[in-house]
């Protein structure tokens, strides 16, 4: 679908629950026409379901990419946070069943910081409405200018840039930076880079970038970094801008370039604390597939 700069778009998703993987296709097999010109794919084993004699439209098939670390022991912190821990409490043997307790920050793994990390009387966890977690995904990739400066503060430009390309970041969309560091995420000390005085050292965005972002009117922006504030800076701008506007913002982020600069839709399923600030999520970034019309329409265009 085509984003609009006003207004918000409005989807309605199917979740289905799949064992055996991380990952999901719905799948399809055959085109049938649902009316208004609309073609789904419908799978003809077993048999096309009809209702009233008419073929029953199945959802676009959709690639779903999970977006978060997992959680165990030794999974990098931000300095002064509390590390994940978990202590087995029952086992099979025992009491017939396993069960654990575990232990960690609001801010260890992948979360979400809500507007009250910051800012006092601003909402919390619970607090965020669930059309703001359900949102349009834009990604803005800037690993090739991390690689060879890890202190590479993301500015306005960086952003004009994607629009120049992609048209303008829509309204009410989660925007997320790639910089290529998650795939440090198994290797602590590099995930940090602390330096021998404790100055850690990360990419991260600008005062500018957040303020432009604001005026951009997005739900929450998102990294797969310890923090949105590069590793060196400690007045925390960034967060300063954003979470006094009223936006949430992502941490930690996993998997970024396997979702698309744009037409990704973002699950952010953050745990409901009742006055967090900051809890872990699980985000998900759903991917409509191209169905083979449209492949073979693009082919002919070329």
């Amino acid at each position: 679908m085509s984003w609009h700069r006003r207004g918000k778009p409005r989807r309605a998703w199917l979740v289905v629950a799949a064992l055996g993987g991380s990952a999901a296709t719905l799948g399809a097999q055959s085109l049938v026409s649902c009316g208004g010109g609309h073609q789904h794919h419908v799978s003809p084993d077993p048999p096309r379901p009809t209702l009233g004699g008419k073929p029953v439209c199945r959802p676009r098939p959709k690639r779903i990419i999970d977006l978060t670390h997992g959680l165990r022991a030794g999974v990098p912190i931000f300095p002064g946070g509390t590390p994940f821990a978990m202590v087995r409490t029952t086992d099979y043997g025992e009491q017939g069943y396993r069960a654990h307790t575990f232990t960690m920050g609001e801010n260890t793994g992948t979360h979400l910081d809500a507007p009250s990390h910051f800012v006092e009387g601003q909402r919390s966890v619970h607090q965020l409405p669930l059309d703001e977690l359900v949102v349009p995904m834009v990604v803005i990739p800037v690993q090739t200018k991390v690689k060879d400066n890890p202190d590479y503060v993301i500015g306005g430009n960086d952003i004009v840039d994607w629009e120049a390309i992609w048209g303008p970041v829509p309204i009410g969309a989660l925007v997320v930076f790639n910089t290529g560091w998650y795939e440090k995420f198994n290797d602590p000390e590099a995930y940090v880079n602390a330096d021998a005085e404790g100055v850690m050292h990360f990419p991260g965005l600008s005062r500018e970038a957040a303020e432009l972002l604001v005026e951009r009117e997005v739900v929450g922006i998102g990294i797969d970094t310890l923090s949105i504030d590069p590793g060196a800076k400690t007045d925390y701008a960034a967060h300063q801008v954003m979470l006094a506007a009223g936006h949430y913002q992502l941490e930690n982020l996993a998997n970024l370039a396997a979702v698309p600069e744009t037409g990704a839709t973002a699950i952010v399923g953050v745990l409901p604390v009742v006055e967090g600030t900051q809890a872990q999520a699980r985000v998900l970034a759903i991917v409509e597939e191209k169905v083979p019309s449209e492949m073979e329409n693009e082919e002919e265009k070329e």
